[in-house]
């Protein structure tokens, strides 16, 4: 090995290094001082794509053959006091995406792949940092007060306007949207999911996306809603990235137990009733929208034919969350039935 492809190498070796002490110490706090899966989850993925891209570009006996800790100059270098566990992870992410530059320069001289390959890793740490730094996930406390969830379809949106009908069940008081559109293809369904986003932003709601985690990252949205045959949660937050929600559809208590150990943020509870939106299940009954609201501790929202005729009967089982489509959507007044509902929520929650 010549003189600067051992220098290279030793460069190398120390910031693979220090960019894995990093991540290290980061998933620790988001693991054990926020309890934020997603999080924890985005940085042990990291740390694993940091060492399968460092053993693919270079040859590991080259770098520790560089190795020289005794020699380091910078090794008696002291450690700052930090104030607290936050500005230790700050300090930790701002050193892992120091050495991964470090890494992107140097590592392309011994490997001509590895600029573009760790360019990559470390645009991701920046987005990682950006939600880890801002500490417990906003999107995650604004889901844990939301009470009224409104599925948006154009077929069952009164004008065929999901816009329009969003507009209107903010203003009565809709806290989510969830958009789904299954036979949309992916070109037209992100047209509207980036122009729905942006909507919703300026409303101050949450929007969720149907099945489709690319759209929701996409499309900037604040997260996905999954069935039981798509992707896991941790697979969904890979593409998402943390700090979004993942939710998921169940229609029994194993379903549902399952959702919450695999990180799920939120449960979908039913159809509660035969509903036209989920013409293929079987309604679940009340029994098990009263054995979410005591079992399970993620939030639940009770969906299939929750209408002015249902509420009551949903509320009563112990439920504090409702998903609505036609009961908001195909209404003459979308604003004035977002409000019956929000309103009857809010009764049951003093109640």
């Amino acid at each position: 090995m010549n003189r600067t492809a051992g220098s290279a190498a030793r460069i190398v070796d120390a910031n693979l290094n220090r960019a894995r002490e990093g991540l290290r110490v980061a998933e620790e706090y988001a693991r054990f001082a926020l309890s934020d899966r997603g999080q924890a989850a985005a940085l042990r993925a990291l740390r694993r794509d940091l060492g399968a891209a460092a053993a693919e570009l270079f040859k590991w006996n080259e770098l520790t053959a560089a190795r020289e800790s005794s020699g380091d100059i910078g090794a008696a270098a002291p450690t700052s006091a930090r104030p607290d566990e936050a500005a230790v992870a700050r300090a930790a992410l701002s050193r892992a995406s120091e050495a991964l530059r470090s890494v992107e320069e140097y590592g392309s001289l011994l490997a001509p792949a590895a600029a573009e390959r760790f360019a990559r890793l470390r645009f991701r740490l920046y987005n990682v940092e950006r939600e880890v730094a801002a500490g417990p996930s906003a999107r995650k406390r604004r889901l844990e007060g939301a009470r009224l969830y409104v599925l948006l379809t154009a077929e069952f949106c009164r004008n065929g306007d999901v816009f329009e009908t969003a507009r209107r069940a903010a203003a009565g008081g809709a806290d989510l949207f969830q958009y789904r559109e299954k036979e949309m293809e992916d070109g037209e369904f992100l047209a509207n999911a980036r122009k729905l986003a942006a909507l919703c932003a300026d409303l101050g709601v949450l929007l969720i996306i149907n099945d489709r985690p690319h759209v929701a990252r996409l499309a900037g949205a604040d997260g996905v809603h999954l069935g039981q045959g798509d992707l896991s949660a941790a697979d969904a937050r890979e593409i998402l990235g943390p700090g979004r929600i993942v939710g998921r559809s169940t229609h029994e208590p194993a379903q549902a137990r399952a959702a919450e150990a695999e990180g799920a943020d939120y449960i979908g509870v039913g159809p509660v009733f035969e509903t036209r939106t989920k013409e293929h299940r079987t309604a679940v009954g009340l029994e098990y929208v009263a054995f979410c609201q005591k079992e399970i501790a993620i939030p639940g929202f009770a969906i299939g034919s929750v209408n002015e005729q249902t509420v009551d009967q949903v509320l009563a089982a112990g439920a504090r969350r409702i998903a609505v489509c036609t009961g908001v959507t195909m209404q003459d007044d979308v604003e004035a039935a977002a409000r019956f509902f929000k309103q009857k929520l809010e009764v049951a929650e003093k109640a």
